[in-house]
C-alpha cells in the first residue's frame, strides 16, 4: 500500500531572502523525516492567488508589497478553506488579526529552523487529526476523521463513506466533500468517487484498487479524468509523469 503523502508547502514573502530561508528549512525538516513536500515560492500576493494551488500549508508574510496578507489570507481561506496558514512577519500588529483568521502560528522574524521545524510539526498534526462533519441518514452528526477516509461514493445521491472504522450513509451531495477533502492525498478518478491516495494498492489507466478488508474495491476511472488522475497520482507516489 502506498504511504507516502506528499504536502503542497506555498511560500509568500516580498523578501526573496526570506522565501528562500524559509524553503531551504521546510525541505530539510521533510528531508530528515524521510517524507516528500513541493515547495512553492511567490514574492508577491497576487502570483500566490492567481497560482491556484491547493496549499496544505502556506507561510505568508502580512507586508507585502502589492497587497496586504490578511487579505491574502482570506481569499485562500475562501476557496480552500482546510489551508493551514502560517504568519511570517516582523510586525506584531497584525497578531489579532492573524488570530480571526484561526492562523495556526505566528512565526517572528529572523526565521530558524527550530521555528520552522516547531510550526511544521504542528500543522501535520492537525492534518492529520482533521476531521469533517457530516449528517447521516439516520439524523445522526458524526465526525471522521480525514485520514480514516478510505473513499467516498454516491449513488443515488447518497454520498457513502468508507472509512477505517466503519461505513457511514448521508444525504449531503459529494460535490461538497469535493471542496472539504481537498488535501493533496485525495483524488477524484471520477465524478462519483472520493478516494484517498494513502490507501491504493494499484493503479492501471482506466481503473484503481482500494485496500478495504479482506477484498479490494475496484474504481473506474472516468475516460476523460484519466490524464488528470494519472499526473496527480504519480507526483503523489513521487514519480514523474
Amino acid at each position: 500500500m502506498f504511504v507516502v503523502i506528499i504536502m503542497r508547502i506555498g511560500i509568500c514573502d516580498d523578501i526573496f531572502e526570506y522565501c528562500s530561508s524559509i524553503k531551504s528549512y521546510v525541505e530539510y525538516y521533510f528531508k530528515i523525516n524521510s517524507t516528500k513536500c513541493e515547495t512553492y515560492t511567490f514574492l508577491n500576493g497576487k502570483d500566490l492567488l492567481s497560482s491556484n494551488i491547493n496549499f496544505d500549508i502556506l507561510f505568508l508574510d502580512i507586508e507585502l508589497n502589492d497587497i496586504n496578507g490578511i487579505e491574502v489570507a482570506e481569499q485562500i481561506l475562501e476557496f480552500t478553506p482546510n489551508t493551514i496558514i502560517i504568519i511570517v512577519t516582523n510586525y506584531r500588529k497584525y497578531l489579532d488579526a492573524a488570530m480571526d483568521l484561526n492562523a495556526l502560528r505566528f512565526i517572528d522574524k529572523p526565521i530558524t529552523q527550530e521555528r520552522i521545524t516547531s510550526a511544521l510539526e504542528k500543522a501535520i498534526i492537525e492534518i492529520n487529526n482533521g476531521s469533517i462533519t457530516v449528517h447521516t441518514k439516520t439524523n445522526e452528526i458524526k465526525k471522521i476523521r480525514k485520514c480514516d477516509i478510505i473513499y467516498v461514493e454516491v449513488v443515488r445521491k447518497t454520498s457513502t463513506f468508507y472509512t477505517k472504522n466503519e461505513i457511514i450513509e448521508c444525504n449531503e451531495p459529494i460535490t461538497k466533500f469535493r471542496d472539504i477533502l481537498n488535501s493533496s492525498y485525495f483524488a477524484i478518478p471520477h465524478n462519483s468517487y472520493i478516494v484517498n491516495l494513502n490507501y491504493v494498492l494499484s493503479y492501471k489507466r482506466d481503473k484503481l484498487q482500494i485496500d478495504f478488508g479482506e477484498v479490494p474495491h475496484t474504481i473506474s476511472i472516468a475516460t476523460r479524468k484519466q490524464p488528470e488522475f494519472k499526473q496527480r497520482f504519480m507526483s503523489f507516489i513521487g514519480e514523474s509523469r
